[in-house]
């Protein structure tokens, strides 16, 4: 695969980011239960502390909040279906309502100018999610 394919297939897994608004911030662990994120389009690891992973770790990148459906009651069901199943599943942190997306510098670059992408770390959304 090229590398004009690479960027083009990028470009489409984020493109229902198109607009956001991101701001550039340490990784936080917004839980004990959840210690890490991966960047939305390469999959590279965030954390809080490098040294606990194996492979090459973000430790500050460009987040962004996604708004989240359904209820926390339908998420606890279904981490109990998970459970019953013998299978883990530990919910994200939803600050506010919002799961934290993460891009590694180098996918926000690459598709920053024709996603439009906003920065803006004084945007009402940090507030409203109590971030």
């Amino acid at each position: 695969m090229t590398t004009d394919d690479n960027s083009e297939r990028l470009r489409k897994s984020l493109r229902h980011y198109r607009g956001f608004v991101f701001r550039w911030q340490p990784y936080k662990a917004l839980s004990p239960d959840w210690n890490h994120d991966h960047c939305k389009g390469c999959s590279a690891r965030f954390a809080e502390r490098p040294d606990e992973w194996k492979d090459a770790v973000h430790t500050e990148g460009w987040v962004t909040l996604w708004p989240t459906r359904g209820t926390p009651e339908e998420e606890q069901e279904l981490v109990k279906k998970w459970r019953e199943a013998g299978k883990l599943l530990v919910p994200s942190p939803k600050p506010g309502g919002f799961q934290l997306d993460w891009l590694c510098p180098t996918c926000f670059e690459a598709c920053r100018q024709e996603l439009g992408f906003v920065i803006d770390s004084e945007h009402p959304q940090w507030r409203k999610a109590g971030l």
